[in-house]
């Protein structure tokens, strides 16, 4: 199967002769797009904005659109740049070759597909699109979806990445060793994210509040955008790290696959109605960022991905299997077996067993009892060791 991932790089060291041509042919795409068909456009650009640009809306710009067979990347061993880009415009036979300074290095196994060139302020950015071809399958049945080689199989030395995906806590992470018999690295990453979403929530209402003149503009313009990057950041950097570890389990000879669940319907609920500021947060949550960072950045450095039903996996005790549970804030306690857990991790534990049992079949009921009934913690699966618990005297 073909992967494919972008590459965003900063065009740099204009000249003014290129600066003035990429301005040039730049400002003609948006007026083409407003119905000026008199202006002088590159014609492959011009039938590429005809394809993409059904719809195009008032006091909005939109990027050049550059064919896979029009644009060249070169290696050149330069002072000013080490990555060479040919621009197809206009105003010059064969384009316009530019510096540009990538975010990482540009593989050189890799096809050059459809890119686009924005402009932000007085500098482009080029995103480069990149493909590779690796030899995964992907299986789809109707309890899990799994990206994997034709010959994958659950081993001993199969580690699961284990993977919670909420509001709280955006990634919740254990890694299952041993057919799931040993959880280990428990991690909790994008924190963040909910303390850089409830403060733009604030800076909202600040602006509704004091009635600033075109306001709802102004928060489009300068709010989201800048939350939503620093929202995406976070979420890079923490499907980052879930990536790198699996490499590393990989370069250590283990069989590393990341699972996480299916929140498709998540944002509504059936016969209840949430209050404002809970119908919020559940909206505003990240989810399909998250799948999708993981998905292609798994891929890329072909480490398996599976996907399950993630249904009451958080409401369900992964030592005993029961139902009989409370949940309060961030705490999980098992009325039968006493167990006493974080939810999220609770939840994670859950995915992981519930792919080994699909994909092992033998134990395809995955929360079979490891341990008798007993009102303890064993201090191994304790994740309020150290502090008062908010369980004690229920």
């Amino acid at each position: 199967m073909k992967i494919q991932k972008v590459i965003k790089c900063k065009v740099v060291c204009l000249t003014n002769v290129k600066r003035e041509l990429l301005t040039q042919e730049y400002e003609n795409l948006q007026r083409f797009l407003y119905g000026d068909n008199s202006v002088k456009l590159y014609s492959a650009n011009k039938q590429q904005a005809e394809r993409f640009y059904k719809r195009v809306k008032p006091d909005k710009e939109y990027p050049l659109s550059i064919r896979k067979d029009l644009i060249k990347v070169g290696k050149r061993d330069t002072k000013i740049a080490k990555y060479w880009a040919r621009i197809p415009v206009a105003g010059r036979r064969g384009g316009v070759w530019v510096a540009i300074k990538p975010h990482q290095d540009i593989p050189d196994d890799v096809e050059i597909c459809e890119s686009k060139l924005f402009r932000r302020g007085s500098d482009f950015y080029l995103h480069l699109t990149i493909q590779k071809e690796i030899d995964f399958v992907k299986v789809e049945t109707s309890d899990y979806v799994l990206y994997a080689p034709p010959s994958f199989t659950v081993s001993e030395r199969t580690v699961v990445m284990a993977i919670d995906i909420g509001e709280a806590n955006p990634i919740a992470s254990v890694e299952l060793w041993g057919f799931g018999m040993q959880r280990k690295n428990v991690r909790f990453l994008g924190r963040e994210v909910r303390t850089i979403r409830a403060h733009y929530n604030w800076v909202k209402k600040s602006v509704g509040r004091n009635k600033i003149k075109h306001a709802l503009k102004w928060i489009k313009e300068r709010i989201e955008h800048k939350e939503s990057r620093k929202v995406a950041d976070v979420l890079h950097k923490a499907t980052r790290s879930i990536v790198d570890r699996a490499i590393e389990l990989k370069q250590l000879g283990f069989e590393p696959i990341i699972v996480f669940g299916n929140l498709k319907g998540v944002r509504k609920l059936k016969g209840k109605v949430r209050c404002r500021k809970n119908n919020r947060k559940v909206h505003t949550m990240p989810s399909f960022k998250i799948k999708h960072m993981l998905l292609y950045k798994a891929l890329w450095a072909e480490i398996p991905v599976a996907t399950v039903n993630e249904a009451w996996t958080s409401k369900q005790c992964w030592r005993c299997g029961s139902t009989n549970t409370v949940v309060r804030k961030r705490m999980f306690k098992c009325r039968d077996c006493g167990l006493e857990y974080n939810r999220d991790l609770n939840g994670s534990v859950n995915i992981g067993n519930r792919l080994l049992g699909y994909m092992l079949r033998s134990r395809a009921d995955v929360n079979q009892p490891q341990t008798p009934p007993v009102y303890s913690v064993p201090i191994s699966d304790s994740v309020c060791e150290g502090r008062s618990h908010p369980f004690n005297g229920w």
